[in-house]
């Protein structure tokens, strides 16, 4: 369902059994990020298993006091009264214990998990205070995954992972043997680890066998049989108001709540949809829309941007930089950029938007060019303590747009009409990213500089976003985790392009986005049959 409808609320009233759960069944919930401090973060994962780090403190205790006993000359028990061979019975219970948990191979399962979550080894070993919120919470989803709970509830678990580690999650998910409740905007994800959908829609649950590709065809059917029943009420009631007869109009009212009532005996999982009241009358079917568009820019000769033999570092680290870039955007331009996090895929989209400037060679961009940017920088400083229209309306004065037609561009962007006049710093990440993209079309770019756009966006809003992304005529960058943003942007193969940022340098795949992803995936996969093969 769409953003602020309570899917998030309800996880959380899963995990706090608010909902009636089984008590036989243990939940968790990834909704933290995980503690900074001195702990690895292989460290932090492995110790998630409280019962095995019990066990392993226990074992070195006893074997502890039985040095002791040997030691001492003549000693029988030990401190609490526990003779030698009471201590190696307990001892060797607990090394069966282990044994069964796999204690053994603790450490290499856990780094496993955090090498498809994309933690290098040099990374796995680093504190865990020495790392950003959004990797902390991927050690907080790494955690999640070692446990291995009955019950494991994600809420959009894809939004701080890059591309490799969102399809290893995927795959990963698809082999999970336990039972999953996913919130997530991703539709390829969704397609690809569900067996069920639980949609949200007018305050009512109803449950839909199959993935999302399934759930999105048996929804357009029910939609449509709402609004044909609506229709045909709606033509039935005019008539008999045209009679004027009174008795026409209840029959009509009569039938259409039998007829209701009939289809709601006959579902096993009924849609309660707009018209959920038995007593009430058919309703139109209004689902929540919103309309993403940028317009059509001016003409520009090439290279709107162009970096020649640049490199780039940041004062004082010697551990980062990138080297020997030659590359440039044109006005239809199609490009994709992928890399692990961390790779420098921010600060090449820095580089090409003027934000940085490079530490060698040179850049040029076109005197009248536009450039539309978004990512989380652009959101967080926005001005918090005006509403979205003053801010607009101080922004962009050249728009001559009045105060209600400005109104309007917002809520084409999908934020609703109660927020425009709340203060910035009072709405969520994802009614903040609205304000932005609505300031992106009244700057009427030439080119789009898009890094991880789809973060806070519900579905409806992507989909928006990827129709006017593939309608824009401008040149488009793309940083992102959503494949289906990707392949969509990247249909035309002839003017599109897949760069790669790792270890310092840009490298041009020789293949189209789709080629690039199944690569990945085959490897994820290769990866992960050799560790079943290992630890099952």
């Amino acid at each position: 369902g769409p953003n602020g409808m309570g899917k998030t609320t309800l996880m959380k009233l899963l995990a706090q059994r608010r909902i009636p759960v089984p008590d036989n069944i243990d939940i968790l919930l990834v909704e933290q990020e995980v503690l900074g401090d001195e702990r690895t973060a292989l460290s932090a994962v492995v110790e998630a298993d409280t019962e095995m780090m019990s066990l392993r403190a226990e074992e070195q205790d006893i074997n502890d006091r039985l040095g002791a006993l040997t030691m001492e000359d003549g000693a029988k028990v030990d401190s609490e009264g526990r003779t030698q061979d009471e201590l190696s019975d307990r001892l060797n219970a607990i090394y069966e214990k282990l044994n069964e948990i796999g204690s053994s191979t603790a450490e290499s399962r856990a780094s496993r998990i955090l090498h498809g979550l994309g933690f290098s080894p040099s990374m796995q070993a680093r504190p865990t205070k020495s790392f950003s919120g959004g990797w902390r919470m991927r050690i907080s989803l790494a955690r999640a995954l070692y446990i291995a709970p009955t019950l494991l509830l994600l809420d959009e678990p894809t939004n701080h992972l890059d591309l490799r580690a969102v399809l290893w999650l995927e795959e990963y998910l698809q082999r999970w043997k336990k039972t999953l409740v996913v919130v997530s905007h991703d539709r390829d994800f969704l397609n690809s680890v569900t067996t069920d959908i639980i949609h949200l829609h007018d305050q009512h649950f109803t449950q839909y066998r199959g993935n999302f590709e399934k759930f999105e065809e048996m929804y357009e059917q029910k939609r449509r049989e709402a609004n044909k029943a609506f229709e045909k009420y709606e033509k039935q009631m005019k008539a008999a108001k045209q009679s004027g007869d009174k008795k026409n109009q209840k029959k009509v009212q009569d039938n259409t709540k039998r007829v209701q009532k009939g289809k709601k005996g006959k579902a096993a999982v009924d849609d309660a949809g707009p018209d959920a009241s038995e007593s009430s009358a058919p309703r139109r079917w209004t689902d929540y829309t919103v309309n993403f568009r940028f317009p059509e820019p001016t003409e520009l000769p090439p290279p709107l941007i162009q970096l020649n033999d640049v490199s780039f570092k940041y004062p004082n680290r010697d551990d980062f930089g990138l080297k020997d870039l030659n590359i440039g955007i044109d006005m239809g331009s199609r490009v994709v950029i992928v890399g692990p996090n961390g790779g420098g895929k921010t600060t090449l989209m820095n580089l090409l938007g003027g934000e940085l400037e490079p530490t060698s060679g040179w850049s040029k961009r076109s005197h009248r060019l536009r450039i539309g940017r978004y990512s989380q920088h652009f959101v967080d400083v926005l001005a918090y303590d005006v509403s979205p229209v003053q801010y607009l309306m101080d922004a962009f004065p050249e728009s001559g747009l009045k105060p209600e037609q400005m109104r309007a561009e917002l809520g084409k962007f999908g934020l609703a009409g109660i927020h425009h006049l709340t203060p910035i710093c009072k709405l969520s990440g994802g009614q903040k990213a609205r304000v932005v993209f609505t300031a992106i079309k009244l700057s009427e770019p030439h080119i789009l500089l898009l890094d991880e756009p789809t973060n806070n966006l519900d579905m409806q809003s992507i989909d928006a976003l990827s129709d006017a992304v593939e309608e824009f005529e401008g040149g488009v960058v793309v940083i992102s985790h959503d494949s289906q943003l990707l392949s969509r942007m990247c249909e035309d193969e002839e003017r599109s392009e897949v760069w790669i940022v790792e270890d310092g340098r840009v490298t041009f795949y020789k293949g189209s986005f789709e080629d690039y992803r199944d690569e990945l995936i085959s490897e994820i996969c290769a990866d992960l049959d050799e560790d079943e093969a290992k630890y099952s």
